[in-house]
C-alpha cells in the first residue's frame, strides 16, 4: 500500500514546525531525512488506517477475486445449473 502524501518536507524544515503542521492537517505529509522516509498524520486519520486494516472485507474488485478458481466454482455450481425448473423461476 503506498500513502499519497500531500506535502514534503526535510527534517531541518521541522525548525519551523508551523506549516509542517498546517500542512499535516489537510493530509498526510513525509518528512525526510539522511534517506529516510517520515510520516507525519493526524491520530483520527491513523485510527482510520489501522480500522481498514483490520477489516477483513475486500476493499477492492482485486481484493474480492484473490485465489478466485472459475473451474472450481463451476464445478460446484454445476448440478444446479444442470436442474430443470420446478416453477416460475427465472435468470
Amino acid at each position: 500500500m503506498t500513502v499519497q502524501t500531500i506535502a514534503d518536507f526535510t527534517a531541518s524544515d521541522l525548525k519551523q514546525s508551523g506549516p509542517i503542521l498546517d500542512a499535516a492537517v489537510r493530509g498526510v505529509v513525509r518528512i525526510r531525512r539522511r534517506g529516510e522516509a517520515f510520516l507525519l498524520l493526524r491520530e483520527a486519520q491513523f485510527d482510520r488506517l489501522v480500522a481498514e486494516a483490520a477489516d477483513p472485507r475486500p476493499k477492492t474488485l482485486a481484493d474480492l477475486l484473490v485465489d478466485y478458481d472459475a473451474a472450481e466454482v463451476k464445478g460446484r455450481l454445476s448440478g444446479w445449473l444442470s436442474d430443470t425448473q420446478a416453477g416460475n423461476e427465472a435468470l
